[in-house]
């Protein structure tokens, strides 16, 4: 006999099918998931964002010599990790919010974001003259100066970014990220080939930064409800600071290995990490990233809800995960091939580093659908202790084969990493499974995340 849910599931499964009626059901059923329509408008963004990524990649492989990817890696490593502090946190706190409590979130978001992106510039301008110092080349401070600029562009955007992203509205963002992304790239394009060497890959994250901002403004509107207050901030802080924690230490996973091959191999052998790294891992990282990105809203509009919520993981691991992982594996499995006819034959010797850092993403998609899954629940600090215990075995492996050349390192730093996500996935679900045995949830509820139907939040 089947059961509510099984009825609900069939009577609300035909109403969220889209697409030409000549269509097989699966494909019916696919096109009108709307996780995996916004999966597919970033995947659109990111094909869009590799080909003018692709090309500069060429260019700048022949534009420029090891020791000057070496010197760009330090500044831009120096902003990927600053950065984390002005994009994470208070956007999740926002998502998560209540209607009739989100005007004094907002308020109090604005606030919070105005002094986080003045503190991160100060503190990268900080970290810049300590690098330049360490290095013994002042253009590093400038570098890592222009790019800290970017974070005082921020705020005028963020909050019409938060709010598009709560109305899963994930296209737009996607659009603007196109024409962002591809800009940079052209530009970076042009500068190597005027000979501005490592400043091509530095100004142009700087020029194509009000892109964003005008974007945002234009595709939300919003202004501050004065009228409305402002939230209290002790709650908005604990729950911003654990997500900024867990991406500081993603962030940290993948620059400070940037960090320990210099400090270990040299800036020659810097610069060959650093061109291997984007050959290969940066493209799975656009993917993931993109993933993680459409699955949060997607689980947080469930909060109130843990069987629905878990429901909707469960199917969300089979229809995009999975299928990303896979995307993953075959990358790897190409790089020997387009590395040396792609960028050139002096890179020919590292093509195989490049499909060791592919491998190492393939289980990144299952392990950070684990944390949106921890995020979305207002487990936050659960995944930093994940994180930090990932990123500290990640680091440790990393400096240990290091100690034998960059290629153990690398082979090294594969392997934990993809055991330790797999095993950090299974240990995230399993924990939700004891938490809610019996949690309690209508046959409709399941059936709406299965089909991805809204569910009003109480």
């Amino acid at each position: 006999m089947d059961t509510p849910a099984d009825a609900s599931i069939r009577a609300t499964s035909s109403a969220t099918m889209a697409g030409p009626a000549w269509l097989p059901d699966r494909w019916r059923q696919l096109l009108g998931d709307r996780l995996m329509r916004n999966v597919g408008w970033y995947s659109l963004a990111e094909a869009a964002n590799r080909i003018t990524r692709l090309i500069t990649a060429i260019v700048l492989a022949r534009a420029l010599m090891p020791e000057e990817f070496g010197i760009a890696a330090i500044a831009i490593t120096t902003f990927e990790i600053v950065s984390v502090l002005c994009m994470t946190g208070i956007g999740q706190a926002v998502v998560r919010a209540r209607d009739d409590e989100l005007p004094a979130v907002l308020n109090t978001a604005r606030r919070a974001s105005w002094a986080v992106c003045l503190g991160a510039f100060v503190l990268q301008s900080v970290i810049g003259l300590v690098a330049a110092w360490a290095v013994g080349r002042p253009d590093v401070f400038w570098m890592i100066f222009c790019l800290g600029l970017v974070y005082l562009t921020l705020p005028f955007g963020q909050m019409h970014a938060h709010l598009i992203v709560r109305a899963n509205r994930l296209h737009v963002l996607a659009g603007i990220a196109v024409v962002q992304v591809a800009a940079d790239n052209i530009l970076t394009a042009i500068f190597a080939f005027s000979g501005f060497g490592a400043w091509a890959i530095v100004l142009p994250k700087l020029l194509t930064a009000p892109i964003w901002v005008i974007g945002m403004r234009r595709a939300q509107s919003w202004k501050p409800d004065r009228s409305a207050g402002f939230a209290p901030w002790r709650p908005l802080a604990r729950f911003s600071s654990a997500v900024i924690a867990s991406e500081l230490l993603v962030a940290a996973r993948f620059n400070l290995d940037k960090v320990l091959v210099g400090a270990i191999l040299g800036l020659e052998a810097l610069g060959i990490y650093y061109f291997i790294f984007n050959a290969g891992i940066g493209f799975s990282l656009s993917l993931t990233n993109s993933l993680a990105a459409s699955v949060y809203p997607h689980l947080a509009e469930l909060a109130a809800k843990p069987r629905a919520m878990l429901a909707r993981y469960d199917q969300l691991m089979i229809r995009a995960a999975i299928p990303v992982a896979a995307v993953i594996t075959i990358q790897g499995c190409l790089a020997v091939w387009y590395v040396p006819v792609v960028f050139g034959e002096r890179w020919q010797p590292y093509a195989v580093l490049v499909a060791c850092l592919c491998f190492s993403a393939v289980a990144k998609p299952v392990f950070d659908s684990a944390c949106q899954l921890l995020r979305a629940f207002g487990r936050p600090r659960l995944e930093v202790y994940a994180s930090a215990t990932l990123t500290a075995l990640a680091l440790i492996a990393l400096a240990g084969g290091l100690q034998f050349g960059l290629a153990a390192g690398v082979v090294t730093y594969m392997a934990t990493v993809m055991v330790a996500q797999f095993a950090a996935a299974v240990a995230i679900r399993k924990w939700f499974g004891v938490q809610y045995p019996k949690a309690k949830g209508s046959g409709q509820e399941v059936a709406d995340a299965l089909t991805g139907t809204r569910a009003t939040v109480q």
